[in-house]
């Protein structure tokens, strides 16, 4: 990977954004976040990458697409974050703007017109990072993939960068505390903050399937997604990190500030502890 060129490509897109949003708005900040997140994202998916066989014996154009994919999987989070403030400025509010664009479809059209980066096995992983993966083994585009030479080198990648996305993102959401910290957070109802965990939630974690933000009644379910992230974990290195990180016992924790329930707080642990 021609790391200044892209690392030079990368900040392009996030200064011709930052240049439109006042610097004290609350989405400068989140511009801030997504840079510094993306960095972190790239050294993770580096980390995986050298402790995974199946990947570290690849040659370097596949690692170097890899890296690419890796880096600017969140780029279309930058123009995200300009229509979301330009949309607040116009009377809307805040959290009515969470769903007025899918930054993996800005990423992926962004990139398409950039013949160093019009590579499937890079846009593939911007589109869909962020989208369940039922979704994406059910859609048209996996289709048509499947039928291409570079159909397992394409999925390697996917579950590189969801892997070292969901890394950086325990890492913050642990160590800055950053659930709580969140805008929207602080924007809940006490009736939300104090509700236990729903009943769809605790079903569908305990068949082991990731939660979907939709589906979240209370802050309980908010904790208990991040928890389900071990799901999605695709490499070995990644729930080995996961699990030396004591990710589980952190929110499980917090989860039991909020769900008053010990017996289900123990059935969740075990439901994780059993995979691990």
């Amino acid at each position: 990977m021609n790391r200044i060129n892209d690392l030079i490509t990368f900040k392009q897109y996030y200064s011709t954004a930052a240049e439109k949003i006042p610097a004290d708005s609350f989405f400068h900040e989140t511009l801030n976040h997504k840079f510094r997140h993306s960095i972190e994202v790239l050294h993770w998916g580096q980390y995986i990458l050298e402790h995974t066989p199946e990947l570290r014996d690849k040659d370097n154009f596949f690692r170097d697409l890899a890296q690419k994919a890796l880096l600017f999987h969140d780029v279309g989070r930058f123009e995200e974050a300009v229509r979301r403030y330009e949309t607040v400025q116009n009377g809307v509010n805040l959290t009515d703007t969470l769903q007025l664009c899918d930054h993996g479809r800005i990423g992926f059209e962004l990139l398409q017109n950039r013949p160093s980066y019009n590579d499937m096995r890079i846009l593939f992983s911007l589109l869909w990072h962020g989208k369940m993966m039922e979704d994406v083994v059910n859609s048209v585009m996996f289709d048509e993939l499947k039928d291409t030479p570079y159909f397992k080198e394409t999925m390697l990648i996917l579950r590189l960068v969801r892997d070292a996305d969901k890394l950086a993102n325990l890492r913050v959401n642990k160590e800055l505390d950053h659930l709580r910290q969140d805008i929207f957070y602080k924007q809940l109802s006490a009736e939300i903050l104090n509700a236990p965990i729903s009943t769809d939630v605790m079903n569908r974690f305990l068949s082991h399937q990731v939660i979907i933000s939709s589906s979240l009644r209370s802050f309980a379910d908010r904790i208990i997604m991040v928890i389900s992230w071990f799901f999605d974990l695709n490499y070995k290195i990644s729930k080995k990190i996961f699990k030396q990180q004591h990710y589980a016992d952190f929110f499980l924790e917090m989860l039991s500030q909020y769900h008053k329930n010990p017996r289900d707080i123990t059935q969740i642990k075990d439901c994780i502890n059993h995979e691990l």
